[in-house]
Order: structure tokens, then C-alpha cells, then sequence
């Protein structure tokens, strides 16, 4: 395709494009290096407004009092409408308080103006109610993402408080040689409140039903290289965990430091998508667990505030362990940390 406009980019990060646009966004972008960077600097304006957003209470009887501003607007421009009197008593009937529903003469009581005027209305409320209830959602499965990663912090830092300061270490071989690894490892020693801590609310496998982590021995045993694939890469849920550093081509585990810039955990990466942002959260960004504790909400996997480090590559551009210690990778499920890891 031509060079994408900036609205473009920003559709392709908001899900507004059709599937043949965003086909042709990411052929560019896969392409074209200024393109990604643009794209991530996007992704890097939105995360502040994602993470400011703020939810309001619908005013009361909202649809009521929409239906009867309707209602009268009408009997102003019908003023034949209100030839119905009063009854003796005082009260009015249904057809003398909406006389543009129910007319006399007509048997049906409804027009086609009325039906008109009825589905504008369903229309209106449509249009208010339901991105609310949407974006509500959104944000609650955000805040409940983040959640689950304060959690996994929390079972980290007490796993590194009796293994010498050291968070999870990725196997140097077998089945458990990946970075998905560390679920089962903190799963066996009871550290996590739950196997659903490790499942995003917003992620394809919490849709999916339910979600149990595999014993270190279950996984071990697997010899079918289908099951041994299929297990590595669900097995960390639908998060993503540190690679470690390599020093010398030997694999190094992160020493827990409390870093407030250094991330260890995350919303999956998509390593089939350029930049490799997490399918989680609709694509517009992904949380992240830095070693410090705290959870944040990134619209792009290189932050400014760790001097541009890419917390999806490392300083050579690779899925693979950090080139030192402080050059911060997280990799999802299957990735090993170094291929033909030597100790």
C-alpha cells in the first residue's frame, strides 16, 4: 500500500480498520521501519488517555425522561392530540397522556410515525447505553489484569526471598526450558493464590474456559512433540516472563533488586506481529509487572522512562535473554531463553 496516513495507524491501533485494511497496515509495517516507529510513538500518546479514562454514572431515569421529552414534543406538533378530556375523577388514561401512541379511530392504535419515533428512540438509547456498558468492561478487565500481575509480583517476591534473591529460573533443558516455565515452578511450591492469577480476564484464553496449571512432573512426561508444544505455550497462561541475561552464552536468572524501570512480567507477546504487542487488551497496550511491584499500562513495549528499552527485545533486536543485567526481555510461553544453552 501507499505510505499509511497517521489516521491510519491510529485506526489499526483502535480496531476501526476492516480486515483488508489491517492486512495492508501490517504489510507496510512489517516493511518499513519508520512506519513501526511512528506506530509505536502512537501506541506511546494513547497509553496516558487509556489509563485516565473515567467512567460515569448514567443520570437517573435517563430512558424515561428521553421518552417523555419525545412524547411532548410530539403533542406540540400535533396540538389535536390533546382533545381527550380529563376524566371526572382526576386521572388520566394512557391514551390522554401519550396521544400520539393511541388515537382514536385507529384500531391499531400505532402509526408508522409512531413506529419511526419509537425505533429513533431504541436507536438513541443504543448509542448512549451501550458503548458505556463496553467501555465499562474494558476497563474492568484491564484493572482486573492488573490485579493478577500484582498478585504474580507478590508470589515472586516471596519466591525470591528463599531462593538467595533470585526470581524463577528458566531449566537449561527439557520440556520446562522455556519462559512459561515459571508458572508450574510457582504453582509447585504454593505461591500463587490461584491458577487463574495467571490468566488475563482479556485474553483468548480466559475466553476459552477454564485454565489449570500443569505439575512440573505432568509436563516433564510429555513426549508427543504436539503436547510438548501445546503445553509450553499455555502453561505461563496468558503471560509473558523475564528471559533472564546472558553473560558469556550462559544463561543468568534476574536477581530480585526492586527496580522501578526493570519488567518482569506482562500481557503475553505476539512474536507473529511487529513490535510484538500483546494480543491482550485489544492491542492498544499491555500491562506490565516491573520488579519493583507495581503494575503500569503501556501503550507500547519500549518505554522512555528505561531509556528506550524494548521490553519485548533485546538490545539486539531479538526474542531471546537479555544482552546484561539490565537489559530486560519478557518472552511468552515456547521462547527459550538462549537456544543450545551452555552452563
Amino acid at each position: 500500500m501507499n505510505d499509511p496516513r497517521e489516521e491510519d495507524l491510529l485506526g489499526y491501533l483502535l480496531g476501526a480498520l476492516d480486515e483488508s485494511e489491517t492486512a495492508e497496515v501490517e504489510q507496510y509495517l512489517s516493511e518499513d521501519a519508520e512506519a513501526r516507529r511512528e506506530l509505536a510513538a502512537l501506541r506511546e500518546a494513547l497509553g496516558p488517555l487509556e489509563m485516565t479514562r473515567r467512567e460515569y454514572a448514567t443520570p437517573g431515569d435517563l430512558a424515561g425522561r428521553t421518552c417523555r421529552f419525545v412524547f411532548d414534543q410530539a403533542r406540540v406538533a400535533s396540538p389535536a392530540a390533546e382533545a381527550a378530556a380529563l376524566p371526572l375523577d382526576g386521572r388520566r388514561s394512557a391514551a390522554q397522556m401519550h396521544p400520539a401512541i393511541f388515537s382514536a379511530g385507529d384500531e391499531t392504535g400505532f402509526r408508522f410515525q409512531d413506529m419511526v419515533m419509537a425505533a429513533g428512540i431504541v436507536i438513541a438509547a443504543t448509542l448512549l447505553v451501550f458503548p458505556a456498558i463496553q467501555g465499562s468492561r474494558v476497563q474492568a478487565r484491564l484493572l482486573a489484569c492488573q490485579n493478577n500481575l500484582a498478585e504474580l509480583g507478590r508470589a515472586l517476591h516471596v519466591y525470591s526471598n528463599g531462593h538467595q534473591g533470585l526470581f524463577p529460573s528458566v531449566p537449561s533443558q527439557g520440556n520446562l526450558a522455556v519462559a512459561s516455565s515459571y508458572a508450574p515452578l510457582l504453582a509447585a511450591g504454593q505461591y500463587l493464590p490461584s491458577d487463574r492469577t495467571v490468566v488475563c480476564p482479556d485474553s483468548a484464553l480466559a475466553a476459552a474456559g477454564d485454565f489449570c496449571i500443569p505439575t512440573i512432573e505432568e509436563v516433564e512426561a510429555a513426549v508427543a512433540p504436539d503436547e510438548v508444544a501445546r503445553l509450553q505455550q499455555t502453561m505461563g497462561g496468558s503471560y509473558g516472563y523475564s528471559l533472564g541475561y546472558q553473560n558469556g552464552g550462559r544463561y543468568v536468572p534476574i536477581r530480585d533488586r526492586r527496580r522501578p524501570h526493570f519488567a518482569i512480567a506482562s500481557d503475553a507477546p505476539n512474536g507473529a506481529t511487529s513490535g510484538h504487542p500483546s494480543e491482550n487488551h485489544g492491542r492498544l497496550g499491555q500491562n506490565f509487572l516491573f520488579e519493583d511491584g507495581h503494575v503500569e499500562f503501556l501503550a507500547s513495549p519500549q518505554s522512555a522512562r528505561s531509556g528506550g528499552d524494548h521490553f519485548f527485545l533485546n538490545d539486539n533486536g531479538e526474542v531471546a535473554a537479555g544482552l546484561h543485567e539490565n537489559d530486560a526481555v519478557i518472552g511468552a510461553g515456547a521462547t527459550p531463553p538462549i537456544r543450545f544453552v551452555s552452563y
